[in-house]
């Protein structure tokens, strides 16, 4: 057996107090020891694409002894892995000279600004154990530290932990101020501070959804205020006809090109003359439609005065041509 693994009397500091470069820490009095101990396995920097955790096992650790702040260990090679003799002679070379907790699960942590360092800026894990401790060619590189888990091994963030902790109103009165004021609460409504942030958190959530809403909205509004401009063209159209100020086919010509301004169309209509009718025009007594006054078609074909009455006096023309010929009606 002997053969298959090979440990290496020499000691690696597994973790300390220090800030690491997510500006959090671990305490290591809050250090599970005995649920490390359970399975104390590691792998080279976490796995990477060329050693993936799927190729096994790198390393098993064993003897851990704390000192102060730091825990210690020493490694105990799978020589069965493919990076295994590769490992082994590292560190007996002394190129490989430290290890990184991994898959760290965070079981309490806190934002007492009595517990952080110069540098910290996130809350202190306070009771922790990782799952597996990799050998690392640097520590605390952003290649050598893992995402943190819960309990129940969920991915976490200590987000979670900084919204609890900030609770604690008695810590930093001047924080809490400001928590209240950014939540549009006031002294007193402490008790409701978990409820908005939740709706907080929920609204984020939502906000794909609110945007399709949004969306909707925006074109029901749009298409209610064409159906309106719409509706106000052929109104001005219809009334136009009505007072004999628009024939058919000029109506149909305004319609296309002032579809979308009806503030226009109503100001060039409203300059435009009402059309004198044939009947009114006769019984006025204008002198050049009088001449035509109960001449037919056929008369007028025969004085050559259709042409005429076609161009000056179109309505008389239509009326005349109706009579005419009955069947050629629109």
């Amino acid at each position: 057996m002997s053969d298959k693994f090979k440990k290496i009397d020499k000691e690696f500091c597994v973790t300390d107090n220090s800030v690491n470069v997510y500006k959090y820490r671990c305490l290591s009095e809050g250090l599970q020891l005995d649920e490390v101990k359970r399975n104390p396995i590691g792998y080279f920097l976490h796995g990477t694409e060329e050693f993936p955790r799927e190729m096994g096992v790198l390393v098993r650790w064993e003897d851990f002894r704390v000192d102060g702040d730091k825990v210690y260990a020493k490694p105990c090679i799978n020589l069965s892995h493919p990076r295994g003799q590769r490992t082994v002679d590292e560190i007996e070379g002394g190129f490989l000279n430290a290890a990184s907790v991994g898959k760290i699960t965070v079981l309490d942590a806190s934002s007492d600004k009595s517990l952080m360092l110069s540098g910290q800026e996130r809350p202190t894990v306070t009771k922790w154990f990782p799952r597996e401790i990799s050998l690392v060619d640097i520590p605390g590189n952003y290649n050598a530290l893992s995402n943190l888990y819960d309990a129940e091994n969920n991915e976490l963030s200590l987000v979670d932990f900084e919204k609890i902790t900030f609770l604690n109103m008695s810590n930093n009165t001047l924080d809490a101020a400001k928590i209240l004021t950014a939540l549009n609460l006031k002294a007193g409504d402490e008790g409701e501070v978990v409820t908005a942030i939740n709706n907080l958190v929920d609204k984020a959530n939502k906000s794909d959804e609110y945007k399709t809403d949004l969306d909707t909205k925006t074109k029901e509004l749009k298409d209610l205020k064409d159906e309106t401009v719409k509706k106000q063209v052929e109104d001005l159209i219809d009334k136009g006809k009505t007072d004999k100020k628009l024939t058919n086919e000029v109506a149909a010509i305004l319609s296309k090109s002032y579809a979308t301004n009806p503030e226009d169309l109503k100001a060039l209509i409203d300059t435009m003359p009402a059309q004198v009718s044939v009947t009114n025009g006769i019984k006025d007594g204008d002198p050049e439609l009088k001449k035509f006054e109960g001449k037919s078609w056929d008369d007028l074909y025969a004085s050559e005065e259709l042409e005429t009455v076609r161009k000056k006096f179109p309505e008389l023309y239509t009326k005349l041509k109706d009579e005419k010929y009955p069947n050629l009606k629109d």
